[in-house]
């Protein structure tokens, strides 16, 4: 019965050619709208691993110039001063890169680089080990932090303290930023798993790595910004935000034009959840008249095949056939075009990233295979449904 309907629908292959073609465009609308509400569901579920209340990000850079001396490099160390001074501000700490924010890797890791005052700021759970302190600025090696998930994946379920990342086969020798050597790279504490940029990364090991910023980074030729995170008091609302850009505004002179971003963590975090909902049901919408337009081609095509073949349909009765198999064929029919368009769908989907592209984030394996399946149930569900009345018939 299966091969006889395959057969058929090759048989009809050009008359079927726009309904494949409306199906196709279909499926590789719906999947990812539907793997990008699991994804969502999936990240808004997950524990970021730190706090993002009552956070700060302030972004400084001096255009056109390096921050590395002379008179930039003093405003920039008077303003970390008077902003630990700040009767709001209860930490101060320097990153690389900010939460939230684009993602960075090194040697196949998802990472930042982050001050001593890091752990405090972001209220991080230490699990075992130790935070970045003062004495590791005379290591000969580089100290780094990493969270339950990355200890998991790199060193199974031993201790990871003391060891160097580069002892696991699973870091990456190749791409990414990396200050040092991965053999030069050793744990000296585990944190709680930490998700801190909110979305999958595009990486090849799982989990969150923390490698120290050392003292000496404002010296680095070639640094022009600085990115900074600080605590406030709990409660104290906008106005802290305020605060913090004027008292920078006030340290550093009007010639010198730095620009200067200000920005709640937790606003960011709204903000960004917003749009990604907009997104979303942008798609949606997009998808149900998408929908619309199959279910009335699916209904019009089988209406007309039951119009066109009630000869057939006759005869086949006359010799003896059942009317479940008769119900049958007319709703396998296009159960067969619906499987040719999934199919064809799986190529951009899987093999092209079209997911990654449109959602605008890595989507897992998992999330992506649970789009492509909830799709190709929904298109098999709505040729049953657009089947009904005129199989019956």
């Amino acid at each position: 019965m299966i091969a006889h309907l395959f057969r058929l629908a090759w048989n009809r292959r050009r008359t079927h050619a726009l309904l494949v073609a409306e199906l196709l465009l279909s499926f590789l609308v719906l999947a990812p709208m539907i793997a990008g509400w699991v994804l969502f569901a999936a990240e808004e579920s997950k524990p970021l691993g730190f706090q993002y209340e009552d956070v700060w990000h302030a972004w400084l850079s001096a255009r056109g110039g390096s921050l590395a001396g002379g008179e930039d490099r003093r405003n920039v160390e008077l303003v970390m001063q008077e902003l630990r001074a700040l009767d709001q501000v209860e930490g101060v700490a320097v990153v690389s890169q900010a939460p939230l924010r684009f993602q960075n890797s090194w040697s196949g890791i998802t990472s930042t680089r982050i001050s001593d005052d890091g752990l405090h700021v972001l209220g991080l759970e230490l699990v075992s080990g130790r935070w970045f302190g003062p004495g590791d600025e005379a290591l000969a090696w580089t100290p780094a932090v990493i969270d339950r998930e990355l200890s998991r994946a790199l060193f199974g379920a031993g201790d990871p303290l003391g060891k160097a990342l580069g002892d696991s086969p699973r870091v990456a020798l190749k791409g990414g930023h990396r200050p040092s050597d991965p053999h030069r790279v050793r744990v000296v504490g585990v944190v709680e798993n930490c998700f801190y940029y909110k979305e999958y990364a595009d990486v090849e090991v799982p989990g969150f790595l923390f490698l120290r910023l050392s003292d000496d980074w404002l010296a680095t030729p070639t640094q022009s910004w600085i990115s900074l995170l600080l605590k406030t008091s709990a409660g104290s609302g906008p106005a802290a935000g305020e605060k913090i850009r004027s008292r920078i505004q006030a340290v550093v002179p009007a010639d010198q034009a730095w620009s200067l971003e200000v920005e709640s963590l937790a606003e960011r975090n709204s903000s960004d959840r917003l749009d990604r909902l907009s997104t979303l049901w942008f798609l949606a919408l997009f998808s149900g008249v998408m929908m619309l337009m199959v279910a009335l081609g699916l209904i019009g095509i089988m209406w007309q095949n039951v119009r066109r073949r009630t000869r057939e349909i006759g005869i086949r009765r006359a010799v003896g056939a059942p009317a479940g198999r008769i119900y049958g064929q007319f709703l396998g029919e296009p159960a067969v075009l619906v499987t040719a368009a999934i199919v064809l769908g799986c190529v951009p989907l899987f093999q092209l990233g079209l997911l990654d592209m449109v959602l605008g984030s890595r989507v897992p394996a998992k999330v992506a295979a649970a789009g492509a399946g909830a799709t190709a149930l929904v298109l098999y569900l709505a040729v049953l449904i657009c089947g009904l009345y005129p199989g019956w018939l």
